[in-house]
């Protein structure tokens, strides 16, 4: 252990040089000047005095520790716990279109999600709210897409239909 005690202290102390000695302004701007006040033109040329020795004020926020947990939640988009098929896997495009071919082909009224994750780009087949739907859609498709696999996943929350309100709808 003694080993790692000068090297630690060293490293300590550099950092904590590096700290007093650092910029106390932004570079990318101008350098302030070593009087306390500037001149400003403005485009109407009145000018105006700043005084960069003023205090600086302070900000206090009191709030609950709610709306912050509130906020997070409001940000995130809505989802569903639910299940999917993944029926194929690749990193290259063309297997992908393939297999997308041949999945509409077969089932042209299931819905097909693809995400590029990567390298590799994973190609999904439905939205299950329980397990065995899940299981038996899979066996069904089982002669084309022998490997394919049931994934937990959230599911994004299906958009709502509007419904026109006729006479004789009321």
């Amino acid at each position: 252990m003694n080993i790692f005690k000068a090297p630690t202290a060293c490293l300590f102390f550099l950092f904590s040089s590096s700290i007093l000695f650092a910029q106390d302004s932004d570079w990318r701007t101008y350098k302030k000047s070593t009087d306390s006040t500037a001149v400003v033109v403005q485009n109407d040329t009145i000018k105006k005095e700043l005084n960069y020795n003023e205090n600086l004020g302070n900000v206090t926020i009191i709030q609950d520790p709610k709306i912050d947990s509130l906020t997070i939640k409001i940000g995130e988009k809505p989802f569903i716990n639910g299940y999917t098929v993944q029926i194929e896997i690749s990193q290259q495009k063309s297997i992908i279109r393939d297999s997308r071919y041949l999945f509409i082909r077969n089932n042209p009224d299931i819905s097909l999600d693809e995400k590029y994750d990567q390298p590799n780009t994973y190609l999904y087949a439905g939205r299950f709210y329980d397990k065995n739907s899940a299981y038996k859609f899979k066996h069904k498709i089982k002669a084309n897409f022998p490997d394919a696999l049931v994934i937990k996943k959230k599911l994004s929350l299906p958009s709502l239909k509007l419904i026109d309100k006729t006479e004789d709808n009321k």
